[in-house]
């Protein structure tokens, strides 16, 4: 079986298990009535073969222009931000977009400018971007190391102004440029594939007679027009990206979060054997668990960081350079639907008031005034960023019933595996076989109290003796709602 076969067929045995973790919605993991007996999983990796690279910026953000209202959010002095960013990846790209986007205006163009009119379920104000703004990004991304990737307003018509701003941006970051993509999910406002490109084709023109760096298409789920654009203008782009979520916010929970999505595991495929034959690399540039800001009690729970490893582990393994979750305040997400923040004022310990303040899915919480922490979601993206640099290998996988994820990747002479089990019920004895001539493993533990936690999540390296024996197999206990992260080095 190969790698995307397993990881296919393990998704629709997760999505078999829908029913029942649908009832169970975001009780506690605790409240549910955990089975008597652990499933008996195995994991056989084909170590002499080997599959993608996986991309040193994997874990990757996107923000909403909006955000840039306040500079000194995305400003080199905004230490503890800066510090998270660091810690979740060296090496990341920071995606500049959403709808606020298409809505932002320059505040040196000195050219007319027609009505900006509001459109459901957009921002109801244009976002005045000033220079201040760009320049404390420009020490951000140097504090941090990470690139960007800067999203101008398709949407009123002006691409002598989106080209000012993307030459101020580029003035600005210098090299940290790594791409202008034009609007946010046209699909919304364009009626097809044509009339998109009819309004995007001005604006490339002039920005690549600028020499600016461009990527796209930025479409939301529509896969056929990363493909056409890829045949028009994959040859003058950085790379070919799409959004992706799993659903809309109110249909969200937590069995239906963990239950998985093999649409997108086999829609990702298709667009990869895109991209390959376009040899560009395929970037999600905005992601999350569910759109209109993630569901609370579901995005912003323990629930949301075993999600968040098995998709980027997933998407990885297939080839997908990038994932850019979605995020930021409260005020600047809720801005970009249209609507008005209501921030609860009961919370009283710190912890609370930066949750408070966030959008639902953001993977990190907080805002300027309160300091910054990271969220459930940011430990899953921490265990899949760990893959970074490393070659995923092949294996064969039985959860024995279970929601189980399993992966495994090659970096130099280091074996790197990761077992998420995403079961409301059940534990996982999980043997692993392919691991001749390894020693000992460090063992790294993804866990939480339940599954519905907002606190008490741990990514730690735990004292578990985890070592192949003379046949190259190995046993390691992984917990319902629980993570394992192992990697082995070779046997002295």
């Amino acid at each position: 079986m190969t790698t995307f076969e397993r990881t296919r067929r393990g998704l629709l045995k997760a999505a078999a298990l829908l029913p029942l973790a649908g009832s169970l919605g975001g009780l506690a993991r605790a409240a549910a009535q955990p089975s008597s007996k652990a499933a008996a999983a195995s994991f056989a990796i084909k170590a002499e073969s080997e599959g993608r690279l996986v991309s040193a910026s994997l874990a990757s953000l996107s923000y909403e222009t909006g955000q840039l209202a306040d500079p000194a959010f995305f400003s080199a002095g905004n230490r503890s931000l800066v510090e998270l960013l660091r810690r979740m990846n060296p090496h990341g790209v920071l995606r500049i977009g959403g709808n606020t986007s298409d809505f932002t205006v320059w505040s040196e163009y000195r050219g007319a400018l027609p009505e900006q009119k509001p459109r459901k379920g957009g921002p109801q104000q244009p976002v005045v971007l000033r220079p201040e703004a760009l320049r404390e990004l420009a020490g951000f991304l140097q504090a941090t190391g990470w690139q960007l990737i800067f999203g101008v307003n398709l949407k009123i018509g002006v691409p002598a102004m989106a080209v000012e701003l993307a030459k101020a941006v580029r003035e600005a970051v210098g090299d940290d440029l790594l791409a202008i993509q034009i609007g946010n999910e046209a699909n919304n406002y364009a009626k097809d594939y044509v009339a998109f490109d009819a309004m995007w084709t001005p604006y490339a023109d002039a920005l690549r007679a600028a020499g600016l760096p461009i990527g796209g298409p930025d479409t939301g789920a529509n896969s056929d027009w990363v493909a056409e654009y890829a045949r028009r203008h994959g040859e003058d782009s950085v790379f070919l990206s799409r959004h992706y979520y799993r659903d809309a916010a109110p249909r969200g929970s937590i069995g239906d979060l963990l239950g998985g999505d093999p649409g997108c595991i086999e829609d990702t495929e298709r667009l990869m054997g895109v991209a390959d034959a376009a040899h560009r690399p395929l970037r999600l540039t905005e992601a999350n668990s569910y759109y209109f800001g993630g569901r609370d009690g579901v995005s912003n729970v323990f629930a949301a960081a075993l999600w968040g490893a098995d998709f980027m582990l997933a998407l990885a393994q297939l080839g997908v350079a990038g994932i850019h979750f979605h995020g930021g305040t409260l005020a600047s997400v809720e801005a970009s639907l249209g609507r008005e923040a209501a921030v609860a004022d009961s919370a009283t310990d710190m912890v609370s008031r930066r949750d408070a303040v966030s959008s639902r899915y953001s993977a990190i919480a907080g805002n300027v005034a309160l300091g910054f922490q990271p969220r459930p979601l940011f430990h899953g993206i921490e265990l899949a960023q760990r893959f970074a640099g490393a070659r995923m290998l092949p294996g064969r996988l039985d959860g024995g019933g279970a929601n189980l994820g399993a992966y495994a990747a090659r970096h130099g002479d280091t074996v790197q595996l990761a077992l998420i089990n995403k079961d409301i019920l059940r534990d996982a004895e999980v043997t692993l076989r392919g691991l001749a001539g390894l020693g000992k493993a460090k063992v790294m533990r993804l866990s939480a109290p339940a599954l519905d936690s907002r606190t008490g999540v741990r990514f730690a390296e735990v004292a578990d003796s985890v070592r192949p024996d003379a046949a190259g197999e190995a046993r390691v206990a992984v917990p319902r709602g629980s993570a394992a992260y192992l990697s082995f080095d070779r046997a002295v």
